[in-house]
């Protein structure tokens, strides 16, 4: 029970297309490996925790919007209608899921993904460990990685949907 987000994540890179991984994953990594280097050369290890803390509250806004977003989406009979009944080529432990599906695991995934950072920065802001910069800097930087990741499969999400609502 306690590790059932485990399968959201999981479904959510099995329908992941390879397009999608460097969109999704792999340019937040070069944003945040370039923020690790731009703060070595800059001998300032402030950066990226000001950062952090700079964004993470727009990170828990977020989290409520995806959360309405999703219920709207498993609420509103017209979308489920039109994603229902819209067939992809993607599948889920060997099953093809609808376009709603999709949809539906990716909120699902935003959400378990936004919930784990902010349970991640609330839980290092309670218990503040001191542990070697170089190590706080990866750290930090795989942190940004996933705030950038959360940022990207935003606005792809947000235009798949602007696509399949305004799809005739």
């Amino acid at each position: 029970m306690w590790c059932e987000f485990l399968y959201v994540i999981l479904a959510y890179f099995e329908a992941l297309r390879k397009n999608e991984t460097i969109y999704d994953i792999l340019i937040p990594a070069i944003i945040a490996f370039a923020s690790f280097i731009y703060t070595i050369l800059s001998h300032n290890n402030t950066i990226q925790i000001d950062f952090i803390n700079e964004v993470m509250p727009f990170v828990g806004t977020l989290l409520g919007f995806t959360l309405a977003a999703l219920t709207l989406l498993l609420s509103n009979t017209r979308i489920e209608g039109k994603t229902r009944s819209f067939p992809t080529k993607r599948e889920i432990h060997g099953n093809t899921i609808t376009m709603y599906e999709f949809l539906v695991v990716l909120f699902s995934y935003l959400i378990v993904f936004e919930s784990i950072l902010c349970i991640l920065y609330y839980a290092a802001y309670l218990f503040p460990i001191k542990i070697n910069g170089v190590v706080v800097q990866v750290c930090n930087t795989i942190f940004i990685g996933g705030i950038f990741h959360i940022l990207f499969l935003t606005l792809r999400i947000a235009s798949n949907l602007y696509h399949i609502t305004i799809r005739r």
